[in-house]
């Protein structure tokens, strides 16, 4: 039987990991149009669907569950994995596409649009995609920076969501390094536009080492929408770097 090298074991690097939590809450809104997945603790997947269409909740969805499974299927292939920005552009391409063609089934003839969100973590970095007003701020020690740029909210002749035309959609993206530590904060709108820099700040002072602390930073940023006036739908995500 071969023996571990206990030497080598000692010096071996620690192993980063990443805790993360997400919510939702619903608001005076009769549907639930926020949709969240995660793959693997590395793919995280927000979408938000246009209220202004009357399948917004089977839109929000269906682009989490197509991005999701975009994300699994084009990875395999080298040529995109070695290229991020080409990556992330096919994932929405996809995922776009799929959403525009549901409308062609029985059943959805009225129509759907989304954002959506999806941010892949690596190794030492984070790749961020968006299209849509969706917002997400990076947290490095005490600095908070707003990774997404500002958007107007949601209206019926948007062209920067998913669903809206089937070829042409350019999506948002940045890249930057995630050093042990860093937390991401991703919001939709009805989160997100009714937050204040001191409700993002206390809610970072929040963000521990565990799952339940990184739940706890949730459920205090959606608290904060909520006494801010906010009657929409919800969700908040909150993804750290460990070093363990």
């Amino acid at each position: 039987m071969r023996l571990a090298d206990p030497y080598a074991l000692k010096i071996k690097p620690s192993r980063e990991t990443i805790v993360f939590a997400a919510s939702q809450v619903p608001g005076s809104q009769k549907t639930q149009n926020d949709y969240f997945l995660n793959f693997n603790d590395e793919c995280f997947v927000m979408a938000d669907g246009v209220d202004s269409f009357p399948h917004s909740a089977v839109a929000a969805k269906f682009a989490c569950e197509t991005a999701i499974w975009a994300y699994k299927h084009i990875r395999q292939h080298r040529y995109y994995w070695l290229d991020k920005k080409l990556f992330m552009k096919r994932i929405f391409r996809s995922t776009n596409l799929a959403v525009w063609q549901k409308q062609r089934e029985a059943g959805y003839e009225g129509g759907m649009a989304t954002s959506l969100m999806v941010l892949l973590v690596g190794a030492k970095q984070y790749w961020l995609g968006q299209a849509g007003p969706s917002s997400a701020w990076l947290v490095h020690g005490s600095v908070m920076t707003k990774l997404t740029p500002e958007s107007d909210a949601f209206s019926g002749n948007s062209q920067d969501v998913l669903g809206i035309r089937r070829l042409g959609l350019v999506p948002f993206y940045k890249t930057a390094s995630l050093d042990p530590g860093d937390a991401i904060i991703m919001t939709t709108t009805g989160c997100g536009n009714y937050l204040t820099p001191m409700d993002l700040s206390t809610a970072v002072s929040r963000i521990g080492s565990t799952a339940e602390s990184a739940a706890s930073a949730v459920t205090g940023i959606l608290a904060s929408a909520e006494e801010n006036g906010s009657t929409e739908n919800k969700t908040c995500v909150v993804v750290k770097r460990m070093d363990r």
